[in-house]
């Protein structure tokens, strides 16, 4: 039976008045942010193609042969610059568990010397065996007039073999010509044990081992255009490989962004893959202008057997109306392997489940009574596919300032820093996680709240000045970089993302300066009545033990889609499940952009508790604690409470003589949750509000004025 936590955490940072918001003082356009986001560092990186500028730095090049002490971040590898890893929905890092091998994909560092020939653009893969203890380096990309940039990719396992020898290695990503992106690579190089001459600095000379197509054509009997391969890679049971890319109209018409994605398939055959195109165009508001109303990255997950797969993509639906009109996932799911498509319905937030999420937001500047989500993908999103075959979405929301349509990318900016978010009571980045299936409405989890947002990388834009990036000619930024990784089963997953703490960052401000990665994980089955565990977890910075060139220095990091299989072991006081964790942070000190940048590794054990509830106990029931403010109210109120398990609650308004005016029913979830109270109509007086959860019941006094 549910029962509530018998101490309210909530309860002492909830007793503001409803009113005492932090008001928006401005109007961000966040689709202008997203386009000028690294865009300085994309540009430079499509010129440096030969810089071998190494900054002071303590691994100027890749281990050949190293180690690494497992559950301590350790240098590992090294690339030239940093801007292979700023795009934070690249999915370089990948841990394959029918094989037991850790991959890490990036570009060459300054000292490596890539054959058949050398420059920047050389893409090499660093290999692990045994979780990141030793480690193995192989080159497979070398491209002369078509240098490699932001590469992903994985391992390759043919079903049903445990034979690491059997394996490949497999990557995409885009090339440059001159100071032209040019199209993209997709490589692969078959692996071997541990300490064979097979890992070497050698592409593969394999024909169409390395495959290069031009964004200008042709491109062969099964692709067309697949610019930017850089999102959502994925290795799957049933042997196929699954890069995204961005479909791109023609330059020289509008819109000139991106209007949809393409998937892009390798199926292994006769040692090398060959390579299929299948493309998505979503149904997205056009502006005035010609230019969608969407982010031009969309990203995917698939479950562990390659069958059932989601594309998401961020953006305001054609034919939305009110509280959907923003910018929210636009699904796409397959059950036969992306042989086909079914668009899903969005979430509802016209509706009354999600009217929590709406409470911590602000409305529109010309409907006062509108509120509209915006998911922002600014700090990053991210996807998983749990044991039930249900897609999870994980990203924080912002406020929408306007309806009109031109203009629903514009969020409200707040404080002379322009943040995003408050960052007062109840006006936090909040980390949600939205799950189903496409077979009823969408449920969500609160995960947790994020404590700073990313500073810009634009001199003269919020927080550029507090970013510890070198300028030149503009800054990279690295931002929350929300992530999902999953047990090989699906049974659990961890959400990781980085932020920083403001009680050590310049002025309190709230700009993610000091990034440390905090780690929570939840359960597609409850453990003692609940599904997200109480956890969570300083991954870079540890109570004691951390490495000082990553605690509050964890820029641009990477988890493993795949984590390692949970462990679970029981206790009196519950449960605690353990899950192995591969995880990358990538910089330099200090802090260079065009110098050698350090990729530092580390396989945590991140051990979750999932602690029996109190209250659980039959014959020590609880009464419902809640927080009701502001008392005295007049139009509406707020009943603040935080729960342990998804409970159904009835909330009644009752007048002096016990009769029921008002009465509705919440979906309340595990942790905070806010429910708004509607006493409009109701006269001056003295009024109660009677909370009720399951067979538990409180009422508390109410003067409405």
């Amino acid at each position: 039976m549910t029962r509530l936590f018998t101490t309210i955490l909530a309860l002492g940072v909830l007793t503001f008045n409803a009113q005492d918001r932090t008001k928006a003082t401005g109007v961000i356009n966040m689709q202008q942010r997203l386009a000028t986001k690294n865009k300085g560092a994309l540009e430079k990186d499509k010129l440096n193609i030969n810089r071998t500028t190494v900054a002071n730095n303590p691994l100027p090049g890749p281990v050949q042969k190293g180690s690494a002490n497992v559950n301590t971040f350790s240098p590992f590898s090294a690339s030239a610059n940093i801007y292979g890893v700023v795009i934070n929905a690249e999915r370089p890092l990948h841990y394959n568990d029918n094989i037991n091998v850790v991959s890490f994909i990036h570009r060459k560092s300054a000292t490596y010397v890539g054959n058949p020939v050398d420059n920047t653009g050389v893409i090499v893969a660093m290999i692990s065996g045994d979780w990141g203890t030793s480690w193995d380096s192989t080159c497979i990309w070398s491209d002369a007039t078509n240098p490699g940039r932001y590469p992903q990719g994985a391992v390759y396992n043919p079903p049903g073999n445990t034979n690491v020898a059997n394996a490949y290695v497999v990557a995409s990503g885009p090339c440059v010509t001159g100071s032209n992106w040019s199209g993209s690579f997709f490589a692969s190089k078959q692996l071997a044990v541990a300490g064979s001459t097979v890992f070497n600095n050698t592409a593969s000379q394999t024909p169409n081992a390395q495959q290069f197509f031009s964004t200008a054509g042709p491109f062969g009997p099964n692709v067309y255009s697949n610019d930017w391969p850089v999102y959502g890679f994925s290795s799957t049971d049933d042997g196929i490989v699954r890069s995204m890319g961005q479909l791109i109209p023609d330059p020289d018409a509008a819109p000139v962004d991106a209007r949809g994605a393409v998937i892009q398939k390798g199926v292994f055959t006769a040692g090398v893959f060959t390579w299929f195109t299948d493309s998505i165009v979503p149904p997205v508001a056009v502006k005035s202008d010609l230019y969608l109303q969407m982010n031009s990255n969309a990203t995917m997950a698939w479950n562990e057997a390659g069958t059932v797969g989601y594309v998401v993509f961020l953006g305001s639906r054609t034919g939305a109306t009110l509280s959907n009109m923003g910018w929210q996932p636009i699904v796409y799911k397959t059950t036969n392997s992306g042989t086909s498509w079914t668009l899903l319905p969005g979430i509802d937030f016209n509706s009354a489940p999600y009217q929590l999420i709406k409470n911590r937001l602000d409305p529109t500047n010309a409907n006062p009574s509108l509120k509209i989500p915006f998911f922002n993908p600014y700090e990053g999103f991210d996807l998983a596919v749990d044991a039930n075959n249900k897609l999870h979405i994980a990203g924080v929301i912002a406020s929408t300032a306007s309806p009109d349509v031109d203009s629903l990318a514009y969020t409200p900016g707040y404080t002379t820093e322009e943040y995003t978010w408050a960052h007062g009571p109840n006006q936090h980045p909040y980390l949600y996680d939205f799950y189903g299936d496409g077979s009823a409405a969408w449920d969500f989890i609160t995960v947790d709240s994020l404590g700073s947002e990313a500073p810009s990388s634009v001199s003269g834009n919020p927080g550029f000045n507090d970013n510890p990036w070198d300028d030149d000619a503009g800054k990279v930024t690295s931002d929350s970089r929300i992530t999902l990784s999953r047990t090989p089963d699906g049974q659990f997953l961890t959400y990781t993302w980085a932020e920083s703490d403001s009680n050590f960052t310049q002025a309190g401000k709230k700009w993610n300066t000091l990034p440390n990665v905090k780690a929570r994980m939840w359960s597609a089955s409850p453990i003692n009545g609940i599904n997200l565990s109480p956890t969570e977890i300083n991954i870079t910075k540890p109570a004691t033990g951390f490495n000082p060139n990553v605690a509050s220095r964890a820029m641009f990091h990477f988890s493993s889609p795949t984590t390692g299989s949970a462990a679970v072991t029981t206790a009196a006081s519950g449960n605690t499940v353990v899950v192995k964790m591969p995880l990358t942070v990538t910089n330099s000190n200090p802090y260079i952009q065009g110098g050698s940048n350090t990729h530092y590794y580390t396989t945590e054990n991140l051990n979750f508790a999932f602690p029996i509830p109190n209250g659980l106990n039959e014959n020590k029931k609880e009464a419902v604690q809640f927080a009701l403010y502001p008392n005295p109210a007049s139009e509406k109120c707020m009943v603040a409470l935080t729960l342990d398990a998804t409970s159904n609650l009835e909330i009644s308004v009752l007048n002096y003589l016990g009769q029921v005016v008002k009465q509705n029913s919440y979906k309340a979830q595990y942790g905070n949750n806010e429910m708004e109270v509607d006493l409009s109509n109701l006269k001056s007086g003295i009024y109660f509000v009677n909370v009720k959860n399951g067979g538990l019941t409180t009422t508390k006094k109410l003067v409405i004025e």
